[in-house]
Protein backbone atom coordinates (compact mmCIF):
# COMPACT_ATOMS: atom_id res chain seq x y z
CA UNK A 1 0.00 0.00 0.00
CA UNK A 2 1.46 3.68 -1.02
CA UNK A 3 1.63 5.96 1.68
CA UNK A 4 -0.55 8.28 0.49
CA UNK A 5 -3.20 5.61 0.35
CA UNK A 6 -2.13 5.14 4.40
CA UNK A 7 -2.40 8.61 4.86
CA UNK A 8 -6.02 9.01 3.11
CA UNK A 9 -6.87 6.18 5.71
CA UNK A 10 -5.51 8.58 8.47
CA UNK A 11 -6.85 11.34 7.43
CA UNK A 12 -11.03 9.46 7.26
CA UNK A 13 -10.22 7.65 10.59
CA UNK A 14 -9.53 11.26 12.26
CA UNK A 15 -12.72 13.16 10.82
CA UNK A 16 -14.88 10.36 12.12
CA UNK A 17 -13.19 11.19 15.36
CA UNK A 18 -15.81 12.91 18.00
CA UNK A 19 -13.38 14.56 19.90
CA UNK A 20 -14.31 17.67 21.85
CA UNK A 21 -11.93 20.74 21.56
CA UNK A 22 -10.64 21.15 24.95
CA UNK A 23 -8.87 24.63 23.60
CA UNK A 24 -11.20 28.17 24.43
CA UNK A 25 -10.10 31.64 23.03
CA UNK A 26 -11.71 33.90 25.61
CA UNK A 27 -10.70 36.91 23.36
CA UNK A 28 -12.37 35.94 20.55
CA UNK A 29 -14.59 33.39 22.13
CA UNK A 30 -13.63 29.91 19.99
CA UNK A 31 -13.15 26.41 20.89
CA UNK A 32 -9.95 24.89 19.30
CA UNK A 33 -7.71 21.36 19.20
CA UNK A 34 -5.22 21.89 21.31
CA UNK A 35 -1.40 21.02 20.44
CA UNK A 36 -2.22 17.58 22.93
CA UNK A 37 -5.16 17.21 21.35
CA UNK A 38 -3.91 17.30 17.43
CA UNK A 39 -1.15 15.37 18.87
CA UNK A 40 -3.08 12.22 20.01
CA UNK A 41 -5.35 12.69 16.89
CA UNK A 42 -2.34 12.43 14.27
CA UNK A 43 -0.38 9.77 16.26
CA UNK A 44 -3.11 7.20 17.24
CA UNK A 45 -4.31 7.39 13.22
CA UNK A 46 -0.48 7.22 12.38
CA UNK A 47 -0.10 4.23 14.69
CA UNK A 48 -3.03 2.07 13.12
CA UNK A 49 -2.10 2.38 9.32
CA UNK A 50 1.75 2.07 9.72
CA UNK A 51 3.18 5.83 9.70
CA UNK A 52 5.04 8.26 11.80
CA UNK A 53 5.75 11.78 11.76
CA UNK A 54 9.06 13.69 12.48
CA UNK A 55 9.41 17.53 12.55
CA UNK A 56 11.57 19.81 11.78
CA UNK A 57 11.69 24.03 11.88
CA UNK A 58 15.01 24.97 9.26
CA UNK A 59 16.14 28.55 8.28
CA UNK A 60 15.84 29.13 4.37
CA UNK A 61 16.85 32.36 2.78
CA UNK A 62 13.41 33.21 2.43
CA UNK A 63 13.12 32.90 6.51
CA UNK A 64 11.94 29.74 8.82
CA UNK A 65 9.66 26.98 7.44
CA UNK A 66 8.74 23.83 9.20
CA UNK A 67 8.97 20.29 7.71
CA UNK A 68 6.73 17.76 8.79
CA UNK A 69 8.24 13.97 7.60
CA UNK A 70 5.43 11.69 7.12
CA UNK A 71 6.73 8.04 7.25
CA UNK A 72 5.60 4.61 5.99
CA UNK A 73 7.26 2.53 8.70
CA UNK A 74 6.95 -0.42 6.91
CA UNK A 75 8.74 0.89 3.48
CA UNK A 76 10.39 4.02 4.32
CA UNK A 77 8.47 5.87 1.57
CA UNK A 78 8.48 9.49 3.07
CA UNK A 79 6.21 12.32 2.46
CA UNK A 80 7.10 16.00 3.43
CA UNK A 81 4.95 18.89 4.11
CA UNK A 82 6.32 22.43 4.13
CA UNK A 83 4.71 25.53 5.84
CA UNK A 84 6.70 29.04 6.22
CA UNK A 85 6.61 30.16 9.94
CA UNK A 86 8.07 33.12 11.83
CA UNK A 87 9.54 32.99 15.27
CA UNK A 88 7.10 35.28 17.58
CA UNK A 89 8.33 37.88 19.57
CA UNK A 90 6.39 36.59 22.93
CA UNK A 91 6.84 39.02 25.88
CA UNK A 92 9.35 38.21 29.01
CA UNK A 93 10.59 34.91 27.26
CA UNK A 94 13.95 34.21 25.75
CA UNK A 95 15.07 33.06 22.26
CA UNK A 96 14.65 29.48 23.39
CA UNK A 97 11.45 30.14 24.18
CA UNK A 98 10.50 31.89 21.37
CA UNK A 99 11.78 28.47 19.26
CA UNK A 100 9.68 26.67 21.54
CA UNK A 101 6.54 28.41 20.34
CA UNK A 102 7.41 28.89 16.89
CA UNK A 103 7.86 24.96 17.03
CA UNK A 104 4.67 24.35 18.58
CA UNK A 105 2.37 26.12 16.39
CA UNK A 106 4.15 25.39 13.42
CA UNK A 107 4.03 21.36 14.11
CA UNK A 108 0.58 21.68 15.30
CA UNK A 109 -0.67 23.68 12.11
CA UNK A 110 1.14 21.29 10.03
CA UNK A 111 -0.44 18.53 11.13
CA UNK A 112 -3.98 19.77 10.90
CA UNK A 113 -3.30 20.07 7.19
CA UNK A 114 -1.41 17.26 6.68
CA UNK A 115 -4.12 15.23 8.31
CA UNK A 116 -7.05 17.13 7.26
CA UNK A 117 -7.94 18.71 11.08
CA UNK A 118 -10.01 21.35 9.98
CA UNK A 119 -11.49 23.93 12.73
CA UNK A 120 -14.27 25.78 11.42
CA UNK A 121 -13.76 28.38 14.42
CA UNK A 122 -10.94 29.54 12.08
CA UNK A 123 -13.03 30.22 9.13
CA UNK A 124 -12.39 33.77 8.19
CA UNK A 125 -15.89 33.56 5.49
CA UNK A 126 -18.17 32.64 8.60
CA UNK A 127 -20.00 35.42 10.05
CA UNK A 128 -18.87 34.53 13.65
CA UNK A 129 -15.12 35.81 12.92
CA UNK A 130 -16.13 38.65 11.28
CA UNK A 131 -14.63 41.93 12.84
CA UNK A 132 -16.81 43.54 15.67
CA UNK A 133 -18.46 46.59 14.44
CA UNK A 134 -15.96 49.44 16.13
CA UNK A 135 -17.47 51.34 19.24
CA UNK A 136 -18.69 54.76 19.33
CA UNK A 137 -15.08 56.91 20.47
CA UNK A 138 -13.22 53.81 20.35
CA UNK A 139 -9.79 55.32 19.71
CA UNK A 140 -7.50 55.12 16.46
CA UNK A 141 -4.91 52.82 15.87
CA UNK A 142 -1.46 54.92 17.69
CA UNK A 143 1.24 54.87 16.23
CA UNK A 144 3.72 52.98 17.20
CA UNK A 145 6.94 55.24 19.27
CA UNK A 146 10.31 53.90 17.80
CA UNK A 147 14.13 55.45 17.69
CA UNK A 148 13.29 56.83 14.47
CA UNK A 149 10.02 58.23 15.21
CA UNK A 150 10.36 62.06 15.34
CA UNK A 151 8.52 62.57 18.65
CA UNK A 152 11.16 60.00 20.20
CA UNK A 153 13.68 62.71 21.31
CA UNK A 154 11.13 64.50 22.72
CA UNK A 155 10.00 61.83 24.73
CA UNK A 156 13.00 60.65 26.23
CA UNK A 157 13.89 64.12 27.11
CA UNK A 158 10.25 64.41 29.20
CA UNK A 159 11.06 60.85 30.52
CA UNK A 160 14.62 61.89 31.63
CA UNK A 161 13.46 65.55 33.34
CA UNK A 162 10.38 63.58 34.85
CA UNK A 163 7.39 65.74 32.82
CA UNK A 164 6.00 62.61 32.04
CA UNK A 165 5.70 58.71 32.81
CA UNK A 166 6.13 55.45 30.29
CA UNK A 167 2.44 54.83 31.17
CA UNK A 168 1.39 58.78 29.71
CA UNK A 169 3.36 58.07 26.37
CA UNK A 170 1.54 54.78 26.12
CA UNK A 171 -1.46 56.35 26.13
CA UNK A 172 -0.56 58.03 22.77
CA UNK A 173 2.03 55.51 21.57
CA UNK A 174 2.18 51.93 21.34
CA UNK A 175 5.37 50.72 22.84
CA UNK A 176 7.29 47.93 22.37
CA UNK A 177 9.39 45.81 25.24
CA UNK A 178 12.80 46.68 24.04
CA UNK A 179 11.65 50.26 22.89
CA UNK A 180 10.41 51.22 26.17
CA UNK A 181 13.69 49.89 27.59
CA UNK A 182 15.95 52.18 25.13
CA UNK A 183 13.56 55.09 26.10
CA UNK A 184 14.01 54.71 30.28
CA UNK A 185 17.74 54.17 29.34
CA UNK A 186 20.01 56.93 30.32
CA UNK A 187 22.67 58.01 27.84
Amino acid sequence: MSIYKKIEDAKAEIKNTKLEKKGHNKFSNYKYFTPDQVEFLVSDACHKHGLTTLFDLVRTELGEAGQLHIIDTESSERHTCVMATAIPEIKATNIAQQLGGCVTYTERYLKMSAFGITDNSLDFDDNANSPAKPKKNAPANKEELTPEHNKWSAAKTAIESKKTTVADIKKKYNLSSVNEKLLTTKK
